[in-house]
């Protein structure tokens, strides 16, 4: 039964489908450039900030065995 009552809702699912796509929109092509230069220069600036503080924990965990060793 479950089977039978799928098959019958799918066009109306289909067609709030192809409704609710007629209601979006899409980026222009300088929204698209722009959010991707901010995402990458965000990353670029994580990847350092991340390097530096590896670079200092690394180095102080280094410290640290030296002591203990």
């Amino acid at each position: 039964m479950k089977y039978l009552d799928w098959f019958k809702r799918f066009p109306v699912f289909l067609r709030d489908v192809k409704l609710e796509v007629k209601k979006t929109s899409f980026p222009s092509q300088k929204e698209v450039t722009n959010t991707t230069l901010v995402v990458v220069v965000v990353v670029a600036i994580f990847g350092v900030y991340l390097w530096i503080v590896d670079q200092v924990v690394f180095s102080l965990l280094t410290k640290v065995f030296a002591v203990f060793h």
